[in-house]
């Protein structure tokens, strides 16, 4: 993929961080992260640094950085347990200046993490987002840079107990009658709503099944580079015209969306129950005008 131009200036952008954060005491290395790594970055992109520390940092110590890098602000989000995170304004402060989302945590609770999800198959949310950061990590440097090369290297192969993991967690899609009812209610908003979940939920499946890391809906920013070889036919055209057309067109097609999508699981993963995946799938709840009668 080629890199765009909204990508090539943002890394020479945040080179000044990167080696603030390299140089500091108890830094163990430092990446820049995202769709700025990746090469698909656009103008409205912030830009992703990825910071692992031997121990936990201080604030002025993650403020001191900010300083040395020259930017123009820094927002620090949370403290306590990590990850921490850090805004940091270049070239100009909040809300104009380029923002560098900095992602703070401790090397043994990277190695934690990858325990959990490659060997105990544990399929948390936020913990797909952080090794699908660290494919997506480049830049890398620090006293221990090696390191990220390392966890690169183990998370290079998706272990097909984490795609089980994920399609068990994430296959039941429920109550897809609801958008009947938010139709006759006239509530776009609610109905929206529902298809976006269910949408996410399909695309969080279809990850899986590719061996693509992926925990939550900021992995669809850009719905034509999924890179989903395994997936239903023309699949960003089709979502995008679950939001557009009119609401029975716009879930028949999503409806469609899940049936294919049940298929390509029921080859990929046959220890997956699919039946009853349909079967959830496929209940229908009808309005009631009067009370049912018992016969």
């Amino acid at each position: 993929m080629a890199v765009t131009e909204a990508a090539r200036w943002r890394r020479e952008a945040v080179e000044p961080v990167l080696a603030a954060y390299a140089a500091a005491s108890g830094v163990d290395a430092v990446m820049v992260s995202g769709s700025t790594a990746r090469g698909d970055a656009d103008r409205w992109s912030d830009v992703e640094v990825g910071v692992f520390w031997e121990r936990q940092p201080t604030l002025a110590e993650r403020k001191a950085v900010a300083d040395v890098a020259r930017a123009a602000e820094i927002r620090t989000v949370n403290e306590g347990t990590p990850p921490w995170y850090d805004h940091i304004y270049l070239g100009a402060p909040r809300p104009d200046g380029l923002m560098v989302e900095v992602v703070h945590t401790l090397t043994s609770s990277v190695e934690t993490m990858l325990d959990d999800v490659l060997t105990s198959h544990r399929p948390d949310g936020p913990s797909l987002d952080a090794i699908k950061g660290i494919v997506d990590g480049r830049d890398v440097r620090g006293p221990r840079a090696e390191l990220v090369a390392g966890w690169q290297e183990r998370v290079h192969t998706y272990p097909p107990e984490l795609a089980l993991a994920v399609v068990r967690q994430n296959g039941n899609v429920e109550q897809f009658w609801r958008w009947q009812m938010l139709v006759d209610r006239d509530n776009p908003l609610l109905l929206a709503r529902e298809f976006m979940r269910i949408a996410s939920q399909l695309l969080t499946l279809l990850h899986a099944l590719n061996g693509k890391y992926c925990g939550h809906s900021s992995a669809f920013k850009r719905l034509d580079n999924l890179d989903l070889s395994l997936a239903p036919p023309s699949l960003a055209a089709r979502i995008r015209a679950v939001f557009t057309r009119p609401a029975p067109e716009g879930a028949q097609l999503l409806h469609d969306l899940v049936e294919e999508t049940y298929d390509l699981i029921e080859v990929q993963l046959p220890e997956v129950n699919v039946d009853l995946l349909r079967a959830n799938f496929r209940s229908n709840r009808k309005p009631l005008d009067a009370l049912p009668s018992a016969d």
